[in-house]
């Protein structure tokens, strides 16, 4: 088996860089961060402190990964199966499953992070 070279630094961050911008075409991706952008601008506009500024920061990057781990998946799937293929969708709902269970988790913890500052909780 032959190995391939490994890419120059300049070269990883190119592809790193045409990764987010195929997925900035994604409508499901558009939506996760315009929440989190309006959840992160929230986190500086609204009195928080530091260690709740940096859980919803962390939980918008995580939600993106997520939906960026989706949608590669789902790529592949789509390049393994051109037809439709009743165990390939049954993978995609998983996917979406789990990016589901992640974006419920950061809504509930920005729903409690967000009702605390503004006096609701």
């Amino acid at each position: 088996m032959e190995f391939k070279r490994k890419q120059s630094l300049p070269a990883s961050f190119r592809n790193a860089f045409r990764g987010v911008w195929l997925v900035l075409q994604e409508r499901s991706f558009l939506i996760q961060l315009a929440a989190g952008a309006i959840a992160v601008t929230l986190a500086f506009i609204l009195t928080l402190s530091d260690t709740s500024r940096i859980i919803i920061i962390l939980l918008t990057f995580l939600v993106l990964g997520a939906e960026m781990f989706n949608s590669a998946v789902e790529y592949l799937l789509d390049f393994v199966k051109k037809d439709h293929d009743p165990d390939i969708a049954r993978v995609k709902d998983i996917l979406a499953g789990a990016v589901m269970v992640f974006s419920l988790s950061a809504l509930i913890i920005g729903i409690w992070i967000f009702g605390r500052a503004l006096g609701f909780f």
